[in-house]
């Protein structure tokens, strides 16, 4: 048991933590340093592209180790790298825009179906299915969709910051219309000015 605290001090756990809690907690830590959230915004000085990769393959190894140690009949659920031949790889390279029909359009072409991507990224199918039909009255919050995005597009082997940068105005976008959320948010002012 002494050599896996090595792998719960990574996670930043105790040793008695759940198999739910080493889940969230790697989901939390490889989301955090994979993509340049401004949580660590000012480390990166000190936590050089390297650092970073090697701090994230030994989380990866650090969970696959104490999932093993908790169920040593269930595998791992860590992605594995599509394999992508080169036909492929030119046709991806050749979207224009990652919005949701493009994303679809990638999977498809994978051979990948909704249900084995929640296997691996642990998102439920119809929020995957709401991703790529751009149904974004289901994500109330962006910073959910956000990581939706990134964990769908590190499953696809794509670029996570080219996605996002095509997906997410499209979000903003809808959240900023008259039918979406973001006018719903606001308080009627007409109303409340009627009331006084």
């Amino acid at each position: 048991m002494d050599k896996y605290l090595q792998y719960y001090d990574l996670l930043e756990l105790p040793p008695e933590a759940t198999i739910k809690e080493i889940h969230s907690k790697y989901v939390y830590l490889k989301n955090l340093y994979s993509c340049n959230p401004i949580e660590i915004q000012a480390l990166n000085e000190d936590f050089s592209q390297e650092l970073r990769e090697e701090y994230l393959s030994r989380l990866d190894d650090a969970y696959e180790k104490l999932v093993l140690l908790m169920d040593p009949k269930k595998p791992a659920r860590i992605p594995q790298s599509l394999k992508i031949d080169e036909e492929t790889r030119h046709w991806i390279e050749q979207i224009g825009c990652f919005d949701g029909a493009a994303l679809r359009a990638v999977r498809e072409r994978l051979g990948v179906d909704l249900k084995e991507m929640f296997v691996v990224t642990r998102i439920q199918p119809h929020h995957l299915q709401n991703i790529e039909n751009e149904v974004f009255e289901f994500f109330r919050a962006e910073v959910i969709l956000r990581s939706f995005i990134i964990e769908y597009a590190r499953f696809l082997s794509l670029d996570p910051q080219r996605v996002l940068a095509d997906y997410m105005p499209r979000y903003q976008s809808w959240t900023a219309s008259p039918e979406g959320r973001g006018q719903d948010d606001l308080p009627d002012i007409l109303t409340m000015l009627g009331q006084e």
